[in-house]
């Protein structure tokens, strides 16, 4: 296998102190913070063992270090065990928050992070 089951994602926010606190309040964990030329870097993941990690960076930033890359927003798909659950904790949450539907033997729901990114979430 050439790839490993690591995945580290880039998400460009205009406020990485508001993204930090939107994903902790999805139980999201802080996995490393550091200042970097004077801005705020901060690694989080769904727990401490995941092996997807988002790496929040200030999007100005990156627009004055790589114009163009801070643009194109990704598409990441989640997965659950606990659909219902998960669901009703995001409920009572301030998110924007799409509806859970049943896609032939699936469950989803989608989720929009401050920044308009959408996430989607499936059972597992």
């Amino acid at each position: 296998m050439m790839f490993s089951n690591s995945v580290q994602i880039s998400l460009f926010v205009d406020d990485v102190q508001k993204a930090v606190t939107f994903w902790q309040s999805l139980d999201f964990v802080i996995i490393d913070q550091q200042e970097t030329d004077g801005t705020l870097v901060v690694e989080i993941a769904p727990n401490k063992d995941a092996d997807m990690h988002f790496v929040l960076y200030d999007r100005n930033f990156i627009e004055k270090q790589s114009p163009g890359v801070a643009t194109n927003p990704p598409q990441v798909m989640f997965f659950t065990e606990n659909m219902t659950d998960l669901y009703k904790k995001m409920q009572s949450l301030p998110i924007e928050l799409g509806e859970l539907i049943q896609l032939e033997e699936t469950m989803v729901f989608n989720f929009v992070d401050p920044d308009g990114n959408y996430f989607a979430v499936s059972e597992a």
